[in-house]
C-alpha cells in the first residue's frame, strides 16, 4: 500500500508539470482564439442592435485581422482594412455610376482595377500592401452585388463601412484589453536575435578562407530582419516608444544591410587572398580582420548578445577605428618590398575594415538608442519623411508586380465572361471569391499552393456551414445560443490558424464559414441558394489558384530572365545616372527585395536560384561601389588626379556595359577600365589619418572589389569570358 501511494504521489507531480509545459506552449494559442469568439460575438450583437444588414460582413473582418496573435499587428492590418474598404468602396460607386447596367464595361473597368491594386499590393510590402489588396476586392464586394441596381449601391456601400468598421473597432479593442499580448516585446526579441546572428556570421564567415559565397548565412539574416521590419509596422500602432524611436529602427534597418554587404565583401576578399596573395600579404590580412574579430561577441547558439555587451563593443570600436588608420600604415610599410598588387590586398583590407566599423557603429549606436527611454531628437523633417516613404519604392521589382496584377486582371475577366455568358446567378459569388484569393495571397511565397489552401478551408467551411445553417440554426432561439455556436466552430478554424503550416487553412475555414453561413438581418432559409453560392465561391478560388499556376508562375526560364533585366537594369540605369539624393538607400532596399522575391520563389529545376542570386549579390557589390565612387568623388573632386572624371565615367560605362549586354567583351571592358582606374589612384607609401585620404583609400577599395568581382568564377558570365587570371 506504502509503494501504490508513493507511486501515485509521483504520479501527479509529473502530470502536473506535464499539462504545464503544454499549458505553457499551447496557452497562448487558446487565449487567442477565446479573443476572436469574443471580438466576432461582439461584432456580431453590435450589428444586430444597430439593425445593419450584414453582420457577416463584420465577422469575416474580425476573422481576418485577428490572423495574428499580438495587439500591434492586429491594430495595424485593421487600420489598412479599414482604408483599403472606404477606398474599395469609393472606387465602386464610381463604376456603378459610370456603367450602370452596362455589365461588360463594368466588368472590363474593375478588371483592370483590381489588377492595378494587386500591382499596388506586389509593389509596397508589409500592412500597406494588405490596404492595396482591400481596396480592389473592396470594390467587388461594395459593388458586385448591387451592379444591376445602381440605386441600391449606396446603400451597399453604407452598410458595408459600417459592418467592416465594427467588425475592425472589435477586433482591435479585444486584442488590445482582453489578455493583450503586446508586439513590442516580440520586436525587441526579434531584433536582439537578428543582431547576435549578424554577429555570430561575423565570426563565421571571416574566420574561415573559403570560396563559397555562404549565400544561405546572408538570406537567413535579410529574411530575420525582415520579420523584424514586419514587427516594428505593427508596435508603431500600439507603443508610443515605438513611435518615437521608428527612426532609429529605420536608420538600424539600413545599417543592417550596408554591414552584411561588407561581411560577404570581406569574405570574398579573404577568400581570394588565401587563394592568390603571399604569405606575408595573408598574415596581414588575418591581422587586421582578427583585430576587428577580437572586439565582436561570439556567443554560442542559445545565448543572445546583451545591452551592456553591445554597449563595450560600440566603446571598442571607436578605439579600434582611431587606431587602425596608424596600423594599417604600419603593415603597408613594412610590406614595401612587395608589388603593389600584393600590397593592395592588405589596403583593400584595411579600407573596408575601416567604413564597415563605421557602418557597424552606427548599427549599434541605433541599436542602444532603440532601447533607451525617453524620446530622441529626430534626425530628419516631416517632409523628408514623406519623401523617403515615395522613393523607397522606386526602383522596386516593377515586373512582379506588373505580371500579379494583369494575371488577377486575367482571372476576374475570365470569371466575369462565364458568369455573363452563362446567366448563372451565383456567379457574383465567384467574382467576389477570385478577386478576394487573386489579391490576398499576391504576395505569397507559393501563391498557388496557398490559394488551393484556401479552397480546402472554403470547402470545409462551406460544408460546416451547411450543418450549422440547416440542421443548428432553425433550432437556436435566443442570440446567446446563436453566439456560442458560432463561437465553437470558428474557434476550430482560429486554432488551426494559429500553426504555421496550416495557417492559411484555418483562415480559410473560419472566414468562408461566416461568409456563407451569412447572418443576416432577416436570416433566410434558403438551401438552394447556400449551395449554389459556396460552389461559387470554390469556383473563383479555383480559377485564381489555376491562373497563379499558369499564366506566368513564379518559377520559370521566363520569369527568371524577367528578373536577371531588371537586376541589370537597377545598374546600368540606376547606379551609372541616377540622382544621388539617397539614392544609394533605395538602390540597396530593391536589391534586398529581389534576393528575397528569387529565394522565395517556388523550387524549380528551371530555375538555378543560386545563380540569381549570386548575380544579385554581384549587382550589390558593384552598384553600391558605383554609387559610393560617384558620391566620393563630389567629395573630393578638388583633389582628384585632372584626367579622374573622365576615367571615372569610362569606368561607369563599361560597368552599365557588362550588366546591359552581358556579353565576355564587355566583361574585359569592364575589367580593363577598373584596372585603368586604379592605376590613375596610385596607393602611396602610408595611409594618412586625415579624412580625405581615408575616403582616396575606400575608392581604391571599392575599385578592387569591383575588380575581384568581375574575376569571380562562381558567375557564369564570368566563367566565359576569359577574365579572371
Amino acid at each position: 500500500m506504502t509503494q501504490q501511494a508513493d507511486a501515485g504521489g509521483a504520479t501527479l507531480p509529473r502530470w502536473r508539470d506535464e499539462l504545464t509545459t503544454y499549458w505553457k506552449d499551447d496557452g497562448p494559442r487558446f487565449r487567442h482564439i477565446a479573443k476572436v469568439a469574443v471580438a466576432m460575438t461582439l461584432a456580431m450583437g453590435l450589428c444586430m442592435r444597430l439593425e445593419l444588414r450584414t453582420p457577416a460582413t463584420a465577422m469575416v473582418s474580425c476573422v481576418i485581422v485577428m490572423m495574428h496573435q499580438q495587439s500591434g499587428m492586429v491594430i495595424a492590418r485593421g487600420f489598412y482594412r479599414g482604408l483599403g474598404m472606404v477606398g474599395g468602396s469609393l472606387m465602386g460607386l464610381l463604376l456603378i455610376a459610370l456603367f450602370p447596367q452596362q455589365p461588360l464595361l463594368f466588368l472590363a473597368a474593375l478588371a483592370v482595377w483590381i489588377g492595378v491594386c494587386v500591382f499596388g499590393a506586389a509593389y509596397y510590402r508589409n500592412f500597406q500592401s494588405y490596404g492595396f489588396v482591400l481596396t480592389g476586392y473592396g470594390t467587388a464586394i461594395t459593388a458586385i452585388p448591387v451592379w444591376s441596381n445602381p440605386y441600391g449601391v449606396y446603400d451597399n456601400v453604407v452598410f458595408t463601412v459600417s459592418e467592416v468598421a465594427i467588425g475592425v473597432v472589435c477586433a482591435s479593442v479585444v486584442s488590445a484589453v482582453v489578455f493583450p499580448q503586446p508586439v513590442a516585446p516580440a520586436l525587441y526579441a526579434a531584433s536582439r536575435k537578428n543582431f547576435t546572428n549578424l554577429l555570430d556570421a561575423m565570426h563565421t564567415m571571416l574566420e574561415r578562407a573559403t570560396r563559397v559565397a555562404g549565400f544561405d548565412t546572408f538570406l537567413d539574416l535579410i529574411r530575420e530582419r525582415v520579420g523584424v521590419e514586419s514587427l516594428r509596422s505593427g508596435a508603431v500602432f500600439e507603443d508610443p516608444s515605438v513611435r518615437l524611436h521608428n527612426h532609429v529602427f529605420l536608420d538600424l534597418d539600413r545599417s543592417f544591410l550596408d554591414t552584411v554587404t561588407w561581411i560577404h565583401a570581406l569574405h570574398q576578399l579573404k577568400a581570394r587572398v588565401t587563394a592568390e596573395a603571399e604569405p606575408r600579404v595573408c598574415a596581414a590580412v588575418g591581422e587586421l580582420i582578427g583585430g576587428l574579430l577580437a572586439l565582436v561577441p561570439n556567443e554560442a547558439p542559445p545565448a543572445l548578445v546583451t545591452l551592456k555587451q553591445v554597449e563595450t563593443l560600440l566603446s571598442r570600436l571607436d578605439t579600434f577605428e582611431q587606431d587602425l588608420p596608424a596600423f594599417l600604415g604600419r603593415l603597408l610599410a613594412s610590406l614595401a618590398d612587395l608589388s603593389p598588387h600584393q600590397r593592395q590586398f592588405v589596403a583593400t583590407t584595411g579600407a573596408a575594415l575601416f567604413f564597415s566599423i563605421a557602418d557597424l557603429r552606427v548599427m549599434c549606436r541605433s541599436y542602444i538608442d532603440a532601447r533607451t527611454v525617453g524620446q530622441l531628437p529626430w534626425s530628419q523633417s516631416v517632409w523628408q519623411a514623406m519623401t523617403r516613404i515615395g522613393r523607397t519604392r522606386a526602383t522596386a521589382n516593377r515586373t512582379a508586380a506588373t505580371i500579379a496584377g494583369a494575371r488577377a486582371a486575367v482571372a476576374v475577366l475570365v470569371v466575369g465572361a462565364v458568369w455573363i455568358g452563362s446567366g448563372w446567378v451565383g456567379g457574383a459569388s465567384a467574382i467576389v471569391a477570385v478577386a478576394i484569393t487573386s489579391a490576398l495571397f499576391t504576395l505569397a511565397p507559393n501563391p498557388a499552393v496557398a490559394s488551393w489552401q484556401i479552397f480546402g478551408g472554403c470547402l470545409g467551411g462551406w460544408l460546416t456551414g451547411f450543418a450549422f445553417n440547416f440542421l443548428v440554426l432553425p433550432r437556436i432561439d435566443t442570440f446567446e445560443l446563436l453566439a456560442a455556436s458560432m463561437a465553437i466552430v470558428v474557434m476550430v478554424g482560429s486554432y488551426v490558424n494559429t500553426f504555421a503550416k496550416t495557417a492559411i487553412l484555418g483562415l480559410g475555414f473560419s472566414l468562408y464559414f461566416c461568409f456563407i453561413v451569412g447572418i443576416t438581418n432577416p436570416t433566410v432559409y434558403n438551401p438552394t441558394a447556400y449551395l449554389d453560392t459556396g460552389f461559387a465561391l470554390l469556383c473563383g478560388i479555383a480559377v485564381a489558384a489555376v491562373a497563379f499556376s499558369v499564366l506566368v508562375p513564379r518559377a520559370g526560364d521566363w520569369i527568371s530572365a524577367q528578373y536577371m533585366k531588371q537586376i541589370r537594369g537597377l545598374i546600368s540605369h540606376d547606379a551609372r545616372d541616377g540622382a544621388l539624393d539617397d539614392l544609394l538607400y533605395t538602390f540597396e532596399l530593391s536589391l534586398r527585395d529581389f534576393i528575397l522575391q528569387i529565394a522565395s520563389a517556388p523550387v524549380d529545376a528551371r530555375v538555378d536560384r543560386d545563380h540569381l542570386i549570386g548575380w544579385a549579390f554581384a549587382a550589390l557589390e558593384i552598384g553600391r561601389s558605383m554609387i559610393q565612387l560617384r558620391l566620393d568623388s563630389e567629395q573630393l573632386a578638388a583633389t582628384l588626379p585632372p584626367g579622374w572624371p573622365a576615367e571615372q565615367e569610362a569606368w561607369l560605362a563599361a560597368l552599365a556595359d557588362v550588366f546591359e549586354a552581358a556579353t565576355p567583351q564587355a566583361a574585359e571592358r569592364a575589367l580593363a577600365a577598373t584596372r585603368k582606374a586604379l592605376d590613375l589612384l596610385p596607393l602611396g607609401p602610408n595611409i594618412a589619418v586625415d579624412a580625405p585620404t581615408l575616403t582616396r583609400y575606400r575608392m581604391r577599395a571599392l575599385l578592387h572589389f569591383t575588380e575581384l568581382t568581375l574575376r569571380d568564377e562562381s558567375l557564369a558570365l564570368w566563367q566565359t569570358s576569359g577574365v579572371r587570371a
